[in-house]
């Protein structure tokens, strides 16, 4: 508004604001803001569980109900600070589980009518693990396992194991974390951002 008194000239502005702007501007500063942050924060969560698991199962052979059954979302509440966490927990796979062992042995080198080399016809048992079919050199197959000794002595004897999960989940040198931070970074700033605008209308 201008008003002229005189030959000086007097300037004063009054600013009048909208209540969408008011609600805007509470928006920013309340419960709602961390509220769709947690929101976007677990989606991206979810989004990389299901990623995981499907990543898992790929390269280990562990079926994906078995590493699905096995991993979950631990959500983020809404606060100043928020956190979303994957975890799983299992066992050590034992080889024998999915791997579809295999140990023959030849006790009677002259069975097939012609003396052949040791008594033992294989040097370990065969198994899949990660997917590749081998043989596991002194490896043998007892009471269903694939295991091998570990002293001179026929005892004890030790289970060989494929797949831990947590490590596959977690572990820096195998295929699942750097594959999820690259997902991060291409995912998660968008994904909160997103129900931060859906929140502030």
């Amino acid at each position: 508004m201008i008003s002229r008194a005189g030959l000086g000239v007097k300037v004063s502005a009054e600013f009048h604001h909208s209540s969408e702007f008011a609600r805007f501007v509470r928006n920013l500063q309340g419960p709602a803001m961390r509220q769709a942050g947690a929101r976007g924060l677990n989606e991206h969560a979810e989004e990389q569980r299901r990623q995981s698991v499907t990543r898992i199962a790929a390269y280990t052979g562990v079926p994906k109900g078995r590493v699905g059954g096995k991993t979950k979302v631990v959500k983020a509440s809404p606060g100043l600070f928020m956190t979303a966490a994957i975890q799983t927990s299992d066992v050590a796979i034992p080889l024998a589980e999915y791997g579809s062992p295999v140990w023959v042995r030849d006790l009677n080198p002259m069975a097939d009518g012609k003396r052949g080399g040791p008594v033992s016809s294989m040097r370990g048992a065969e198994a899949t693990g990660w997917n590749v079919r081998r043989q596991f050199p002194g490896a043998f197959v007892a009471n269903g396992q694939v295991v091998v000794r570990t002293t001179k002595n026929r005892h004890p004897l030790k289970v060989l194991s494929m797949a831990v999960l947590a490590n596959e989940l977690a572990k820096p040198t195998r295929p699942n974390v750097p594959a999820a931070e690259r997902f991060v970074a291409y995912d998660l700033e968008k994904r909160v951002l997103r129900h931060v605008m859906r929140a502030l209308g």
